[in-house]
């Protein structure tokens, strides 16, 4: 086949990738719960048969390195022989079946083409509750992994077209919100059938063995892509460490993350063993999901029109030290894995800039994700109010860094945060506020973005909240001079006698009507000295409200403040 004209390879490398963003698009509009329809906490892909990623369309990038493992958990359980026509199969166990954490559901379903088994589409999404200790699963003081809700290894949950009545039932009764949690899996099942649907289509048109072939020769481009990128780096070998705050039990002792990546010929060697070992608490990280960050790193790096697939993983190695926060043994708990990978991105590209001779980024503060389980008072049904929350970018240079508030960068995985109105109308609480922090993100000649604040009034009687955040003691690093964005938090009941401050990592904290919640998420770092930064751009800082008169003072050496500027952004916090 390879005789096949570019312009048929291209229609069929883009069909593919059309394919995928279809599936995504459809799952986001037909999501139950607002972790998939709002947040968008959900990948699709294609993978051939023998489980090799084939094309994924934009996507968490914690995901991007988590579907073949689900495959290799596949082909485990199963054989070929008994992967038939019209089955799914679904799994979230991150020991036996490769999901991040608990709460990401892997759907898995097979594509024949007159009757050959020819390739998967899958899906994996987070589901807002699947049991465990607390509402919403996945507890910031999970211990085990037991403790993190409903663990099921590779199932298969249709067979031949008919639905599992015996595993559907054991779901809906490990779940607070039952239908929720199976709504959304079908929601997953469906956009599976319509991409195998479209990609038989693509075979009526171009035939089987065009584009059996075609799966091939794209892994094929994106390796030799990948390979000619760094071809120009200089062969050495860099560092980068960082640090997590203490996963909750062991409070005094960070959490050490690093990376030595060398650059030899065409090829990068990534090792993660100088990291700590894991840890008690939720912050442990399986292997694949470091991999996704190198992968995400790598794109980001070299070209980001590089497509997603398996080529990305040909042109590099790995180590891992055993029993390491990024390479745990079970039943190790990794509830709260998006925030070690929100770290180990910053590590990962930090790294790859160096070595491709560009200027260090600045780290991003790390998010959150807030949890609040309740009953409603206006319908009388269970609920999961589940929130991603964004930290602010870090700056690069030449470029300041984003606000929080979209979750792109500097929140766990770039999910997107809830509407306002969904929360309201869903939820058992009211939004007081919800606006950026002046002077949070890190002075530098290129600003850190800032990062957010939301305060929630809890209207029902009787609810339970989690929160899963980091960069409470450790803030987003600054780089080449620039300062480091300010911390984060989580207050229960600010500013009045009842006040108290919150760990990053607590589960199960009881609320009451007319309790205040208040999240701060972390700014990012700031690149470059402070006073280097341009009368102009202060200005503007000054007018939109990112920094405060006396930030502009004290840090930037602004004297000249016009008096239409002065007060902004003064005694709000």
């Amino acid at each position: 086949m390879s005789d096949i004209d570019p312009i048929t390879f291209q229609v069929i490398s883009t069909g593919l990738t059309g394919i995928v963003k279809e599936m995504q698009l459809l799952l986001f509009r037909t999501g139950y719960s607002t972790a998939i329809r709002e947040s968008q906490d959900a990948s699709c892909a294609i993978l051939d048969r023998q489980g090799n990623l084939v094309a994924q369309f934009r996507s968490l990038y914690m995901h991007m390195g988590m579907f073949p493992p689900m495959m290799h958990a596949l082909f485990e359980g199963y054989s070929v022989s008994q992967i038939e026509e019209g089955d799914v199969f679904i799994l979230n166990h991150p020991y036996q079946g490769g999901s991040t954490h608990v709460s990401d559901m892997g759907v898995v379903a097979p594509v024949f083409y007159h009757g050959e088994l020819v390739a998967f589409c899958v899906s994996m999404a987070h589901k807002t509750d699947i049991g465990g200790a607390v509402p919403g699963s996945a507890s910031g003081q999970s211990t085990e992994i037991y403790q993190e809700g409903l663990l099921l290894p590779p199932l298969k949950y249709v067979s031949r077209g008919v639905m599992s009545r015996e595993i559907e039932a054991i779901l809906k009764a490990n779940s607070r919100t039952p239908e929720v949690l199976t709504g959304d899996i079908r929601g997953q099942i469906g956009v599976c059938r319509i991409g195998g649907n479209r990609l038989g289509k693509l075979m009526d048109k171009y035939g089987r063995d065009t584009i059996l072939w075609s799966f091939n020769e794209v892994m094929n481009r994106t390796e030799k892509r990948v390979r000619a990128g760094i071809s120009n780096w200089k062969d050495t070998t860099v560092e980068v460490e960082s640090f997590l705050d203490p996963d909750g039990f062991v409070q005094e002792q960070p959490v050490r993350l690093h990376v030595s990546l060398a650059k030899r010929s065409s090829s990068l060697f990534f090792d993660f063993s100088q990291s700590d070992s894991q840890t008690r608490g939720p912050l442990n990280l399986k292997p694949a999901v470091t991999l996704s960050a190198c992968y995400f790193g790598l794109v980001a790096t070299i070209d980001p029109t590089i497509p997603n697939n398996a080529g990305l993983a040909r042109a590099m190695e790995s180590r891992f030290g055993n029993h390491s926060v990024l390479n745990p043994d079970p039943p190790a708990p990794v509830s709260c894995y998006s925030m070690t990978g929100a770290k180990v991105l910053y590590l990962v590209v930090n790294a790859l800039q160096q070595l491709s001779g560009q200027s260090p980024m600045a780290d991003s503060g790390i998010g959150g994700v807030l949890t609040i389980g309740g009953r409603s008072l206006f319908t009388g049904r269970s609920y999961i109010q589940y929130e991603i929350h964004g930290g602010g970018k870090g700056a690069i240079e030449g470029d300041d860094g984003g606000s929080g508030g979209h979750g792109i960068r500097g929140a766990p995985g770039h999910g997107r945060e809830v509407p306002v109105e969904i929360l309201e109308t869903e939820f058992g609480c009211q939004l007081l506020r919800y606006e950026m922090i002046p002077d949070s993100g890190g002075p530098g000649k290129f600003r850190g973005g800032p990062g957010t604040l939301k305060e929630y009034l809890i209207l029902d009687k009787d609810a339970r909240m989690g929160v899963r955040s980091n960069g409470f003691v450790f803030p987003a690093d600054g780089s080449d001079g620039g300062l480091p964005g300010r911390r984060g938090a989580a207050i229960l009941n600010p500013a009045t006698p009842l006040e108290k401050r919150l760990p990053p990592l607590i589960a199960d904290v009881r609320l009451k009507s007319g309790d205040i919640i208040r999240v701060e998420t972390g700014g990012g770092g700031g690149v470059g000295n402070p006073r280097g930064r341009s009368r102009e751009k202060l200005l503007d800082d000054l007018e939109d409200g990112y920094i405060s008169r006396k930030q502009a003072e004290e840090v930037y050496g602004f004297v000249t403040i016009p008096d239409k500027l002065r007060g902004i952004g003064e005694n709000r916090y």
